[in-house]
């Protein structure tokens, strides 16, 4: 029997054996076949923390051990092991969201670190989904503080007189007025909500399950409407084919958000976007996953300052921003080679999101939108929701938790060798 370190204490009922059995179903698995550098991580830093050697897993140890590096290799140029790390947290991510994966014994990285966590599945708070370990989704650690006030009579040289007692009563209250403050300090830190309830929280408030409708018109770009005479944008309209396959980056989101719900005690139902009617948009609170290949996503932002655009003679998707209508600085390139181009020389790419937070006069709940104008955009837009100092620096600017407030956030990435770079905030809007 071993004790396995969690974030939260020890977990004596789990054993070296069960652990190595997890690994086994997991390397043998589709999800991980084809990564043999997932696997290979996977494996080193499990046996590591197994043989308890868990405090030498370190990033420039993984490159050597694991990647074949020189050990004077500079980590602030070569970035494998950090790359590997994403790469390894999305498949597991990706496996646990499957439903037949609940009930098996739970892998991820601690937040901020490469040391693997393992979590039996009947700790549901903190094994919702590897999307929420990586995330660090769970709650914070609060370290509360006692002020304690010391009054000592003071006495000139020579006078034995105690101070008058209307001086006994200022100091008093002085002392009491610092422990209330302390006291009222020390509640309003562990109850002080964090930035990713603060956005969900008009989500959580509806009542009744979360519908997550995920975008499956994955053939080619959009197209436009014919024109109505209004002069008014036009929404474009996505492919005609639906699909039954979701891409990666796609699913990396899912698990995210599904992550975030449920971690906080939300019901969540997942279904295609073109499955999903109005009937079932106006039953509740609504996630739609992707831009131009949902439906839903186009139709239910078309009257925000941000918008999803068309530009055919461009041959271009964007971000519209009605307050820079000629913009055209959050594009995407429709005729651009869909499959990324990798390897040493391949150029860096720039991917687009948008993220929309808003309450939906056509539905009468809150809806929220994520979608990249490609794939690597809806995979950053997930990454961001799970980000805490970048949710941190927007909850600054504006309030997250206004339930009748129209929320929206554009963000920007830079995509290489395929994946896609830490979030950018270019703009946010609430109105």
């Amino acid at each position: 029997m071993i004790e396995t370190e969690v974030e939260y204490g020890t977990t004596p009922e789990l054993t070296a054996e069960m652990i190595r059995a997890q690994l086994d179903i997991l390397i043998h698995d589709e999800v991980f076949r084809s990564s043999k550098r997932s696997v290979a991580f996977l494996k080193y830093v499990v046996e590591m923390t197994l043989s308890g050697s868990a405090d030498q897993i370190k990033e420039r140890t993984i490159g050597v051990e694991v990647f074949n590096r020189h050990p004077s290799y500079d980590t602030n140029l070569d970035h494998i092991v950090r790359t590997a790390a994403t790469e390894l947290r999305k498949r597991l991510a990706t496996y646990y969201v499957d439903e037949k994966h609940r009930s098996e014994l739970r892998m991820g990285l601690i937040p901020g670190s490469y040391i693997p966590r393992f979590t039996l599945p009947g700790q549901a708070r903190h094994a919702t989904l590897e999307s929420e370990i990586e995330s660090g989704l769970q709650d914070s650690a609060i370290e509360t503080h006692t002020a304690h006030a010391r009054i000592s009579s003071f006495n000139a040289p020579g006078l034995s007189k105690p101070a008058p007692w209307w001086n006994r009563w200022y100091v008093g209250a002085s002392a009491a007025a610092v422990v209330a403050v302390a006291v009222f300090a020390a509640y309003a830190g562990m109850h002080r909500a964090n930035p990713e309830d603060l956005f969900w929280k008009p989500v959580l408030d509806t009542p009744g399950p979360v519908l997550v409708a995920v975008g499956d018109h994955p053939n080619g770009p959009p197209t436009m409407p014919d024109l109505d005479g209004s002069g008014n944008p036009m929404t474009p309209v996505p492919s005609s084919d639906s699909s039954q396959t979701v891409p990666f980056a796609d699913t990396v989101t899912i698990a995210k958000v599904v992550g975030a719900l449920e971690a906080r005690n939300k019901q969540v139902l997942i279904r295609r976007g073109n499955e999903s009617s109005f009937s079932d948009l106006r039953s509740g609170a609504v996630v739609l996953i992707g831009a131009f290949n949902n439906e839903w996503s186009l139709r239910l932002t078309r009257q925000l300052r941000f918008t999803l655009a068309l530009d055919v003679d461009q041959h271009l998707i964007y971000i519209r921003d009605a307050k820079n209508p000629s913009s055209r600085s959050w594009s995407w390139g429709t005729n651009q080679p869909r499959e990324p181009v990798t390897g040493a020389n391949s150029p860096k790419l720039q991917d687009f999101a948008l993220i929309s937070r808003i309450r939906d006069s056509e539905t009468g709940h809150v809806v929220v939108v994520i979608g990249g104008l490609y794939t690597y955009g809806t995979e950053t837009a997930g990454e961001f929701l799970t980000d805490p100092s970048l949710m941190q620096a927007i909850s600054r600017e504006t309030r997250l938790n206004g339930a009748e407030q129209n929320l929206q956030i554009v963000l920007g990435t830079t995509v290489t060798d395929g994946t896609p770079g830490p979030p950018r905030v270019l703009a946010v809007s609430a109105e």
